[in-house]
C-alpha cells in the first residue's frame, strides 16, 4: 500500500540513491578491483554503475591506457556487450565485477526481476502469453521522453523522481530498509525506467552521458517481452503495438 509522505522524504531518498556504486580498478591492493599485471597502473581506471547493465568506464591517467572495443578512451558509457582493456589485459564487465573484493552489499542485481520472470518456465496452456510483461512496457514508453527532457536539470529530475518513486515505493519499504540502496534499486528495476532515477540525479555524470544511459536502457527494455525474440520496438507507440496484439516475428501474445 502506498502511504502518503512529504516531498522532503523522497528527495532525501533520491539523494541517497544517487550516490552511484563506483569501483576503482588497478594493480594496487587499495582498489575495489585488483588486476595483477605489471603494465596496469596502481590506480588505472574506474567503473561507475548506472543501471544493472550500463556503466561509465573512465581512465585515471594511466600509463598504458584504457580501451573500449580496441579504441583508447578517456571516459565512455559502456554496457556488458563491450570489451574493456586495461593496458594489454582484456575483460568484459562481468569478469571485472567477479574480481570485486567482498563487500557487505553489492550494487544492482545483474538480472532484473522482470527478466527473471520471463526466463522462468511458463505454466499454463499458452507459453506465448506475455500480456503481463507487455503491459509493463507502457511505463517504459511513457517515462522515456519525460526522463530525457528532465535530466538536463538536476532539481527538476529530483522532482520527477519523487513523483515516480511515490507511485511505486511505500514509505514502509523505505523505513524497513533504512534507505539502503540495494533493496530499493531492486524494487526500482522492475518499474518502467525508474531504475534510472538515481543515475539521472547523480552529479557523477554529464548531461550527455545521462542521455546516452537513458537511450541505452530504453532500447534494452522496449522490446518484445519474449526472451527468445526481443524484437526492438524503437519509437513505435505502445498503444499502436497494443492494437497489433501479437508479435509478427515470434507470435507472442501481447494483448488478449
Amino acid at each position: 500500500m502506498i502511504v502518503s509522505t512529504n516531498d522532503d522524504q523522497f528527495e532525501k531518498l533520491i539523494d541517497d540513491l544517487s550516490r552511484l556504486p563506483t569501483y576503482t580498478i588497478g594493480r594496487a591492493a587499495t582498489n575495489s578491483i585488483v588486476v595483477a599485471n605489471g603494465k596496469v597502473s596502481g590506480q588505472h581506471a574506474r567503473l561507475i554503475q548506472c543501471t544493472p547493465t550500463c556503466f561509465v568506464f573512465e581512465d585515471l591517467a594511466s600509463k598504458n591506457g584504457s580501451f573500449v572495443n580496441n579504441r583508447r578512451i578517456t571516459r565512455k558509457v559502456v554496457d556488458k556487450q563491450d570489451t574493456l582493456q586495461l593496458a594489454d589485459t582484456t575483460f568484459v564487465i562481468d569478469e571485472l565485477l567477479d574480481l570485486l573484493k567482498a563487500e557487505p552489499t553489492r550494487s544492482i542485481t545483474p538480472v532484473q526481476s522482470a527478466e527473471i520472470a520471463q526466463l522462468l518456465p511458463r505454466s499454463g496452456p499458452n507459453p506465448l502469453d506475455f500480456t503481463g510483461p507487455f503491459a509493463d512496457l507502457q511505463q517504459v514508453y511513457e517515462q522515456y521522453p519525460k526522463l530525457r527532457r528532465d535530466c538536463r536539470n538536476r532539481e527538476k529530475m529530483i522532482r520527477t523522481g519523487s513523483v515516480i518513486l511515490s507511485s511505486i515505493v511505500s514509505v514502509s519499504a523505505i523505513v524497513s530498509t533504512g534507505g539502503a540502496a540495494l533493496p530499493m534499486l531492486q524494487i526500482l528495476s522492475g518499474a518502467g525506467l525508474s531504475v534510472l532515477v538515481p543515475t539521472l540525479c547523480s552529479n557523477l555524470l554529464s548531461t550527455d552521458e545521462k542521455l546516452e544511459v537513458i537511450d541505452k536502457e530504453y532500447r534494452e527494455r522496449y522490446r518484445c517481452p519474449n526472451p527468445v525474440c526481443r524484437d526492438p520496438f524503437g519509437m513505435r507507440e505502445w498503444e499502436l503495438l497494443a492494437q497489433q496484439k501479437t508479435c509478427r516475428r515470434c507470435q507472442a501474445i501481447w494483448v488478449q
